[in-house]
């Protein structure tokens, strides 16, 4: 089959830096099944682009990637493709896993998947839309003639070890490394929500969790050392890796044979995100042992309702000081990352994070405005209490507060995004802080923004 897949992006990060493992793993399946597949990145509803694309690869399925900041984009790229090209249209992505309802009324939309594409849609394409088999497809919701088919959740792979490398080449060379010139290897897969590979038989009668979370199931390591050292010949600006999925040291095997391999053979400095009960004493001085970069932790707040209920992290302050306290002694670089006006978020809830991350002693701290996914628990209370600006996305993309809390300003909250990091690390920069971006400068904004922030040194502490 002739397959397009359209990629619709948001926000000066995205689209500079497009690529998505997700998008780059489902082209790699079609391709390896024998598909034709092409590729369209766009920041805006651009028909001539469209129209170009279209005529050049004449699908006959488009998929379409849903990230939240783009739904909307997405949206608007669905109507115009109904009128350019009326092939039909399949929503996969983060945005259509969470909303899938929503997704399934965008023009043109025949199902969406609530499953990773890659692993469901090989099945779905196979089928034929004439069979009873394409409308009880597991990962899809599906349309029918009386509604829609809700199916459950694909099960997962039974291992991860035949896999298709990503077809990064769907991309432009210069979208796939980000601003550090790192590439992303996803050396994991599943593990959403703390399940451990002993938590559940992906395979047994009956024990598979209809939430569609994933045990943790690991890459061979000697594939991801090739993946590596592959990236490493056609880029030549790379500068290292972005190491996924969060829950890819949590199997202590698999980590014992990858470090000295890597150290050995890749040497490139890396970067990861970690859950932070996976961070043991044995896990951290294995990080060591690979000479990687830096291990980014999730800490979300100070507050342990924010975190868990609101942000979803699920781990307690215990854990998170014990994997800070592993790297510390293992000598691995951390940072934490915190999350700034989430739902419920009062100043006492910052002067607890504040007083937290202290207790963490990361080496950076790497704050960010609280962004209320639609579908997650941060979106559902903010909608409930009404505390949604009116357009969360723009405002989001603007680098403005997406929730209007009761006792916070907008101001309070960009205030306390910039000063956070400092007040752990750097604390009396505080104060110049605070008191310069009181004084607005006519329209080039305040002091701090003009003649503070572009000469404040990063807030990172020195190797120890």
């Amino acid at each position: 089959m002739n397959l397009a897949i359209v990629q619709p992006v948001a926000g000066a990060w995205a689209k500079r830096f497009p690529y998505r493992e997700d998008v780059a793993a489902l082209g790699a399946t079609l391709l390896a099944h024998g598909h034709k597949v092409t590729l369209t990145v766009l920041d805006t509803c651009d028909e001539v682009a469209l129209a170009a694309a279209m005529t050049g690869s004449q699908p006959e399925l488009i998929f379409i990637y849903v990230e939240s900041p783009a739904a909307d984009l997405a949206f608007r790229i669905a109507g115009a493709l109904a009128l350019l090209h009326r092939a039909p249209t399949l929503p996969f992505g983060p945005h259509a896993a969470l909303k899938p309802d929503e997704c399934l009324s965008m023009t043109g939309a025949e199902a969406v998947a609530i499953s990773p594409a890659d692993v469901t849609a090989p099945g779905y394409l196979a089928a034929g839309r004439n069979s009873l088999d394409y409308l009880r497809m597991p990962g899809f919701w599906v349309k029918c003639e009386t509604g829609v088919m809700r199916n459950p959740p694909s099960r997962p792979p039974e291992s991860l070890d035949h896999q298709p490398l990503p077809a990064r080449e769907l991309y432009f060379s210069d979208q796939v490394l980000d601003a550090a010139g790192m590439a992303y290897v996803r050396v994991a897969r599943g593990g959403e929500g703390g399940a451990s590979p002993a938590a559940t038989d992906p395979h047994g009668a009956g024990t598979w969790p209809m939430s569609g979370v994933w045990p943790v199931l690991h890459r061979p390591v000697e594939s991801v050392i090739q993946e590596m050292l592959k990236l490493a010949e056609v880029q030549l600006d790379l500068g290292g890796f972005r190491i996924g999925n969060e829950r890819w040291v949590s199997d202590a095997k698999w980590l014992a044979e990858f470090a000295p391999l890597y150290a050995r053979k890749v040497a490139f400095p890396f970067r990861t995100t970690l859950h932070a009960p996976d961070i043991t004493p044995e896990a951290a001085e294995l990080l060591a042992v690979a000479k990687g970069g830096e291990v980014r932790v999730p800490v979300g707040s100070g507050s342990a309702m924010i975190r868990n209920d609101i942000l979803g992290l699920h781990v307690t302050d215990d854990a998170l000081a014990a994997a800070f306290a592993a790297l510390r002694k293992a000598g691995v670089r951390s940072a934490a990352s915190v999350e700034v006006g989430a739902p419920y978020e009062t100043p006492a809830s910052l002067q607890q994070t504040v007083e937290f991350l202290r207790r963490l002693d990361p080496d950076r701290v790497d704050a960010v405005l609280h962004y209320p996914v639609p579908g997650t628990p941060a979106d559902k209370a903010a909608r409930e209490n009404g505390w949604l600006v009116p357009d969360p996305v723009a405002a989001h993309l603007a680098g403005k507060p997406a929730v209007a809390l009761p006792r916070l300003s907008a101001d309070d909250i960009i205030t306390a995004l910039e000063s956070l990091p400092f007040a752990v690390l750097r604390p009396h920069i505080v104060p110049l802080i605070r008191l310069s971006r009181r004084v607005t400068i006519g329209k080039r904004g305040t002091l701090y923004d003009v003649a503070v922030k572009p000469f404040l040194a990063p807030p990172v502490r020195q190797k120890r």
